[in-house]
């Protein structure tokens, strides 16, 4: 499956009654883990764009999270490490990964390009510290263009935790250049820790360029070329997602006024409300009122 068929995929599954939300993440999974390396880079280049078609909150998007750390996962097992997601959904790190000698948690986080004000606790950073339990490092993946380019509190937890604030440009730029399997990353998961603590982007993603650039022997032309090749994909994803709402506007404008005030009464979660009062108000009538 190319992109665009996985996310089609995901939405079939989303609305497949007949599996619980394990089987989908367990069919979705296997379909990522047929595909080669080519394949892989692909989906990588295009998978930390949430749809703007999947709804909020929605099933869809949860499998999409779960697609990412499926890719994640993956990408790792390409660098040489037996990687695998792990199943348990609340409190835990969504990949786990074994290295020689170590071991790692991951996370990867995808965003909408419409979400535009994000804080710190979307990073997980804290999070991730946490969930490491015994596992010797944690790592998370996010777009490299969604992380704070000045001074940010992630960077300064980062460098507290020793996590790996990583993103799918760098997991795609060491992946393309073939780092041989036998290569110790455990440079990689702790370059954190190998700078002052702070909260300087600049300073952090200056120490993470210099060590993929050690490990894989690479310039900074090279990696200069995979970011342009990053911005290319990141520019067509744009065009597509404009285009969504674009044709989204385009048939509300068609509406006559009874579907348009429907519409108006759904978006508004109104009768959603009404329940909720209704629901509140029967379940407090069958119970003795303490003011009695």
């Amino acid at each position: 499956m190319n992109y665009e068929e996985v996310v089609d995929y995901i939405s079939t599954l989303a609305h497949d009654l007949s599996l619980t939300f394990v089987q989908k993440v367990l069919k979705l999974e296997e379909e990522v883990a047929k595909f080669d390396k080519t394949q892989l880079l692909e989906h990588l280049s295009q998978a930390d764009v949430i749809p703007e078609k999947y709804p909020h909150d929605s099933t869809e998007e949860k499998l999409y999270a779960k697609y990412s750390d499926a890719l994640f996962a993956k990408g790792l097992s390409e660098l040489g490490l037996k990687s695998s997601v792990i199943k348990e959904r609340a409190d835990a790190a969504d990949v786990e990964a074994i290295g020689d000698g170590y071991s790692l948690v991951g996370d990867a986080k995808a965003f909408r390009l419409s979400r535009t004000a994000k804080n710190q606790k979307d990073f997980k950073v804290e999070a991730l510290n946490q969930w490491k339990k015994s596992a010797n490092y944690a790592c998370l993946l996010g777009p490299l263009y969604q992380y704070p380019t000045s001074n940010s509190q992630i960077y300064g937890q980062a460098t507290r935790y020793n996590v790996t604030l990583f993103s799918f440009t760098h997991l795609i730029f060491l992946i393309k250049s073939g780092i041989k399997k036998d290569v110790d990353l455990k440079k990689l998961w702790n370059v954190a820790s190998s700078i002052p603590q702070g909260q300087s982007a600049t300073v952090y993603w200056n120490a993470v360029l210099q060590v993929v650039l050690e490990l894989t022997g690479k310039s900074e032309d090279d990696w200069k070329n995979v970011v342009k090749e990053s911005q290319r994909y990141l520019d067509k994803q744009s065009r597509k997602e404009v285009a969504y709402w674009e044709k989204e506007i385009e048939k509300i404008e068609g509406y006559n006024h009874k579907q348009a005030v429907d519409e108006l009464i759904k978006a508004l979660k109104l009768n959603s409300e009404i329940k909720i009062i209704e629901k509140f108000a029967t379940e407090k009538a069958l119970e003795s009122s303490p003011l009695d």
